[in-house]
């Protein structure tokens, strides 16, 4: 059971106010401390699919308190006794248990974690074009092993899931950001891929994992199951507060070897042949995207805002249909050429 410490830092005045609003939520403990003369301290024991019931109902109660009010949401490794165990609250109250549908970290963390997904770094730039040589190296060796360790080194999931997420959330800074880190990404990693195709010299008649890309110039509803399922995995695993680490070299391997073999083939000037990894590159990222925003909606990820919901869900319906016709679009133009 993931659980999380919920401290809330308040004016000591508003503390009954402050348990009264959570009265009949899913907690597992619940205490008081006074931290000085005017402030005290609302401790609260809760899973983790729970948090966001709570820290929203919190928000809404206390919302007038202003700078004064403080909520902090800490991941808890262990407890004792076991939050399994926990039957009472302090006082005798029998905490009530519920059966929820989704189980799912709250939007607040989950923002969290995207952002440091998405954030502009030297390490994830770097470990893009790191990843992009070394898929280009594999290629030139044709050897499938080095492509799948450039699989798993490329940090791609991140602005993807940003990007699905700020539709899901009506967030525009959050699209425009995740959007020109995608970008940043992907440009990075076939720039890096151009050069080595310049120098590396590659005969792709005689490249064995060119050819399977090569083959790959029609839309496959395999491809298509591949990228939906890449992108709905990468929006749960990181919704529930799972490990995105080999979700991610899933994603990375729908993007990364049709996006390196693109760039290898721009630097030898091989533009007859770019279209088939260029086809599969897009495919793949509008499907990627497409079951994300998807999957975020499903997951039940809202505003906490009631006029920020009305925006979110126009936002939503826009990107899903943006996706859709895009994917329908380069379906008709690979069918035509």
């Amino acid at each position: 059971m993931a659980v999380r410490l919920i401290e809330v830092f308040l004016p000591a005045d508003r503390l009954e106010l402050a348990r009264s609003s959570i009265g009949g939520k899913e907690v597992l403990s619940i205490w008081t401390e006074k931290l000085s003369e005017g402030q005290a301290e609302l401790h609260i024991l809760a899973e983790a699919q729970c948090s966001e019931e709570i820290t929203d109902a919190l928000r809404s109660a206390l919302a007038d308190s202003g700078d004064e009010l403080r909520i902090v949401s800490l991941a808890v490794e262990s407890s004792i006794p076991s939050p399994d165990k926990i039957e009472k609250e302090p006082g005798g109250t029998v905490i009530p248990h519920y059966s929820r549908k989704v189980h799912r970290i709250s939007r607040e963390e989950l923002y969290s974690d995207v952002n440091e997904m998405t954030r502009t770094s030297w390490p994830n730039l770097m470990m893009t074009i790191l990843s992009a040589i070394v898929a280009a190296v594999g290629f030139s060796l044709d050897s499938i092993a080095i492509i799948i360790g450039a699989m798993v080194i490329a940090p791609l999931l991140g602005p993807n899931v940003g990007l699905a997420l700020g539709a899901a959330m009506g967030d525009m800074k959050m699209i425009l950001h995740a959007a020109r880190e995608n970008a940043l990404r992907i440009s990075a990693a076939l720039f890096f891929a151009l050069i080595a195709g310049y120098f590396l010299h590659i005969d792709p008649s005689k490249i064995d994992s060119f050819q399977q890309l090569f083959e790959r110039t029609e839309v496959h509803r395999i491809d298509l199951v591949v990228a939906l399922s890449a992108g709905a995995a990468g929006a749960i695993a990181i919704s529930t507060g799972a490990s995105a680490t080999i979700i991610g070299v899933m994603v990375a391997a729908a993007l990364m070897p049709p996006l390196v073999a693109v760039g290898l083939l721009m630097g030898q000037g091989e533009w007859a042949q770019i279209m088939g990894p260029l086809h599969l590159l897009l495919i793949n990222l509008i499907s990627i995207n497409l079951s994300g925003v998807l999957t975020f909606i499903a997951m039940g990820f809202r505003p906490w805002k009631r006029e920020d919901d009305i925006a979110a869900k126009k936002s939503s319906l826009t990107a899903i249909i943006i996706w859709v016709l895009l994917l329908v679009g380069l379906g008709v133009l690979i069918s035509i050429y």
